[in-house]
């Protein structure tokens, strides 16, 4: 004889196991979002920092020009007034090509010259927002494929439940 045994009872569910799988679910689900929001909340505070931020200008003193979007980056170095010495980092789209020694404008917290942006660059708040999007989308996508799923399965089980208590 093959297959499964069936004259014993099976193990219950150990209650641990459940709410891992379950915690583990709701953190997958709520990636996306989290992502979404903290993208949003990064790009806001770079327009504000672009509205009210001191500027400078710098030069783009190396240039990451490899094939994979996320690790397209340029470095620019720039001098504050008081003649500290900084550094800030910038996404490169694929259809920018800067070139190292150009001069280019920063914009800087005057309180905090390691916080600034690149004018024309992206920031990492565009990647992680863009992330958040497709994780939402993918895990959304499933879930809610999973959720019709397990509708129309108790949906047939009802059906036939009924359509067996007619005959007998």
């Amino acid at each position: 004889m093959t297959g499964r045994r069936t004259d014993k009872n099976r193990k219950p569910a150990r209650p641990w196991k459940i709410r891992l799988n379950l915690a583990v679910t709701v953190l997958v689900l709520c990636l996306g979002p989290i992502m979404i929001g903290a993208g949003s909340f990064m790009i806001n505070a770079d327009e504000e920092l672009a509205r009210t931020g001191a500027r400078a200008t710098g030069t783009i003193v190396h240039f990451d020009d490899v094939t994979k979007a996320s690790q397209r980056r340029i470095r620019v170095d720039f001098t504050t007034p008081d003649g500290s010495a900084h550094r800030t980092f910038a996404a490169v789209d694929h259809d920018q090509h800067p070139v190292v020694g150009t001069d280019v404008p920063v914009i800087y917290a005057e309180d905090d010259p390691g916080r600034a942006i690149v004018p024309g660059y992206e920031s990492g708040g565009e990647w992680f927002r863009g992330a958040g999007v497709v994780l939402t989308a993918l895990f959304g996508g499933i879930g809610t494929l999973a959720v019709v799923l397990m509708g129309v399965g108790a949906l047939r089980g009802f059906l036939r439940r009924r359509a067996t208590r007619r005959v007998g």
